[in-house]
């Protein structure tokens, strides 16, 4: 499988969180409704593209394993059961997590009653007001100069992905993070390019203190839906309000209004690039809820192990 992070419904900051619950606090709170996280154990079909809305990134999990049309069956740990196929399919399948979740702990869920409230609400906001500027603004705004605008602040965030390697004492990704925001800021106009990674093959590092704590055998907690900002755990909190410091749409901006503005446009420039994607997720998950917590616990104990 090929896991792909590309946007998220609630990496802003709090700054962000707030102005919009303040915001969009008059909406009638519906009942639960779902969302997605997603382990592959929840989705009946694993050829289909899945995505998760995470606190940080909505998360795309794509298999791209041909559905098998024999008739014999196979059933999982979970008790489902499943088409076989032939063994010589799976080795084709990319896992860059592969091995990472044999010895994934429990994650605990108390506060599920409000947890899958909160989340009614995060999708009714999303339904009624961030998708629909979010396709208004896909169809107005340039693809290249959207995804220009998505390497500018994934750029911006060098120092949170820097520091959170050090931390690591991963001092190879830490290199990587110096090299790639020194060739993308002065040859691709203040990060709008993606010169280090096109031109010299330097990838990008995923790294914040969420996984850094992670690192030395921090506990998750607790898993929490939070306001706006959508899954997240105990240890996540922590981290994010870590990141937010070093964040410049936090901490440099030169007003709050700025700030919550260039949230606000990250946002949005991300939903922009999976609102059909989301909406075809809503339309064959069975249980969203479920399988959104289920998914974002694999994937962040996957960047901790990676």
């Amino acid at each position: 499988m090929r896991i792909m992070e590309f946007i998220r419904i609630g990496r802003s900051f709090f700054l962000a969180g707030f102005f919009l619950l303040f915001l969009f606090s008059s909406f009638s709170w519906a009942e639960v409704r779902a969302t997605d996280p997603r382990i592959p154990n929840f989705v009946n079909d694993i050829g289909d593209d899945v995505f998760a809305q995470t606190s940080e990134v909505t998360i795309k999990l794509e298999k791209s394993v041909p559905r098998s049309t024999e008739s014999s069956s196979i059933e999982t740990a979970q008790g489902t059961v499943r088409s076989s196929q032939d063994s010589s399919v799976y080795k084709e399948m990319e896992d860059p997590f592969a091995g990472v979740n044999s010895d994934i702990p429990i994650l605990t869920d108390p506060f599920e009653g409000y947890n899958r409230w909160m989340f009614g609400v995060n999708e009714t906001i999303y339904d009624n007001v961030l998708e629909p500027v979010a396709r208004g603004y896909r169809d107005t705004v340039h693809e290249d100069l959207r995804i220009g605008i998505k390497n500018l602040f994934s750029n911006a965030m060098a120092p949170v992905k820097f520091l959170s390697s050090l931390i690591q004492l991963d001092f190879e990704k830490s290199g990587r993070v110096l090299a790639r925001t020194l060739i993308n800021t002065t040859f691709g106009i203040g990060g709008l390019a993606d010169v280090a990674g096109e031109e010299y093959h330097i990838e990008d590092v995923s790294e914040d203190f969420d996984q850094a704590m992670g690192f030395y055998g921090i506990p998750t907690g607790p898993y929490v839906v939070l306001p706006i900002f959508g899954p997240s755990t105990a240890r996540n909190i922590i981290g994010r309000a870590a990141d937010s410091f070093l964040s410049p749409t936090f901490f440099f901006a030169p007003s709050t209004g700025v700030s919550v503005g260039l949230a606000t446009e990250e946002n949005i420039n991300d939903a922009s690039f999976i609102v059909d994607d989301k909406k075809q997720l809503e339309d064959s998950a069975l249980d969203e809820y479920e399988s959104i917590r289920d998914f974002y616990h694999q994937y962040r104990h996957g960047l901790v192990k990676k």
